[in-house]
């Protein structure tokens, strides 16, 4: 059988996954993704609407609004200060993901550090129902977040010795991950108009609970494992002292977070410039009505979801041919496909008039869904798995950087796109996504690997 990188080609130990393990891990990033992505969906409004009003009293408001200019004046909505309080938030909880994935691997414990990270989250919430601490709040919410999420995922990719199987599982962990994107906030937006925006988010807080509930019951036997490991093990085929005698291994790595980092930071318009692209060019009327063009975005995480059981099979399929596709490799052609999708809109610009098919759209998210479907899980299961020094709560914090880093560059690249031709604007992206797929491609290919002998083998990638 060919492998496409030497993480495949030694046996491996079988996995000490169990379908409770599985369920735990997974429900719980379903009600943490939950209470984040519903959260998310009403926050500028909610800034905009109450928190930064000024007879609401909110603390940290009024330092806030004297520090950004601008944004605050009689009959003058804080416009420009809630957006900043949003990406701000958002960083916060990526930036916080590798610092708490440190603190599990080193201080107290990745168990503990769940723990203390979804009652950070629910303390949060509840603070942010209050409206008078609502940002002191948001803070405590998004440092709980990067707290748990840094070292849920080094606990689900410890369950796995080797590495496509670990791949393969943070495949479907994915699914779990883009239901909780989905649900919350159709959820906590059907509670805010029947209700308030305060049961919404009471809502966020009885689901950070439940998954709490549910991490505790399902893990409450695993405490052996929950703890970062300790001495030599296999990662993939691959020990701990094989891959600390390889010189490249670490430089591998890197190639392959710079190549999910450059695909993300592609991908990130989705949520952005895409959807004002699509609202100028793109007809939207259906039997009569004008479908929202935030659906799109609803759209993403169906066909994320859908997209990962059509890969899986995929990969069996070439599996049983003789061909097995390495996590390398594998995040390559993700960004290829990330690639492709943004030639599409390239090409629906040049068909010209001045109304587009939604078909355009519909192909589009098809391709840069199947690049996440790809890269995503090839990513983390690296990062995780190959952690120098075993640290695999702060590498898996590291990878969720990819978030941080598409966050800045949306937010510049946005400016461009007013002054630079449309093909072109699309042209840069597809163009960030193929440097990415040619630096995973470099990680994938064949080097010198010392054996136990301190002799030079060679690997096929």
């Amino acid at each position: 059988m060919r492998s496409v990188d030497h993480l495949e080609r030694a046996p491996s130990p079988p996995g000490q996954a169990t379908p409770v393990q599985f369920a735990g891990l997974s429900l719980t990033e379903f009600w943490e993704r939950f209470a984040l992505a519903g959260l998310k969906s009403m926050l500028t409004l909610l800034l905009i609407g109450h928190v930064l009003l000024p007879e609401a009293g909110v603390a940290g408001t009024a330092w806030l609004q004297d520090r950004f200019d601008g944004s605050s004046g009689p009959g003058k909505e804080p416009v420009a200060l809630a957006s900043y309080i949003y990406g701000a938030a958002n960083a916060l909880v990526y930036l916080s993901i590798p610092v708490g994935g440190l603190i599990g691997d080193l201080l107290i414990g990745r168990r503990a550090a769940v723990l203390t990270g979804g009652a950070s989250m629910i303390a949060g919430l509840l603070m942010m129902i209050s409206l008078r601490g609502f940002l002191p709040g948001l803070l405590l919410f998004a440092s709980g977040a990067g707290l748990l999420k840094g070292n849920l995922s080094a606990q689900f990719g410890a369950l796995f010795a080797e590495e496509a199987q670990r791949r393969r599982a943070y495949s479907y962990y994915l699914i779990f991950l883009n239901a909780g994107v989905v649900f919350g906030p159709l959820a906590m937006g059907v509670v805010a108009m029947a209700a308030s925006w305060q049961y919404a988010l009471a809502l966020a807080a009885v689901g950070i609970a439940v998954g709490l509930a549910i991490y505790m019951v399902l893990m409450g036997g695993s405490a052996g494992w929950l703890a970062p490991r300790q001495g030599p093990r296999a990662e993939g085929g691959v020990t701990r002292a094989s891959r600390a005698a390889e010189p490249l291994a670490f430089l591998r790595l890197l190639l392959a977070l710079l190549a999910v980092y450059l695909c993300f930071a592609a991908y990130g318009q989705i949520g952005n410039i895409l959807l004002v692209w699509a609202e100028r060019r793109v007809d939207l009327e259906f039997g009569g009505w004008t479908l929202p063009v935030g659906w799109v975005l609803a759209l993403d995480g169906l066909f994320t979801i859908l997209l990962v059981f059509a890969v899986q099979a995929a990969l069996r399929f070439a599996l049983r041919r003789g061909f097995g596709i390495g996590p390398f490799l594998q995040t390559s052609l993700g960004c290829l496909a990330c690639a492709a999708g943004y030639f599409v809109l390239v090409l629906a610009e040049r068909t010209g008039g001045t109304t587009l098919s939604p078909a355009w759209v519909v192909a589009y998210l098809l391709l840069v869904d199947l690049a996440i479907v790809l890269v995503w899980p090839s990513g983390l299961s690296l990062a995780t798995g190959l952690a120098p020094g075993g640290k695999a709560g702060l590498w898996g914090g590291i990878f969720y950087l990819h978030g941080f880093f598409a966050n800045l560059w949306v937010g510049f690249a946005g400016r461009l796109f007013e002054t630079w031709p449309v093909q072109s604007f699309w042209l840069l992206h597809a163009a960030i996504a193929l440097v990415g797929a040619a630096l995973a491609l470099l990680a994938a290919l064949p080097v010198p690997r010392a054996n136990a002998a301190g002799q030079a083998i060679t690997t096929s990638a």
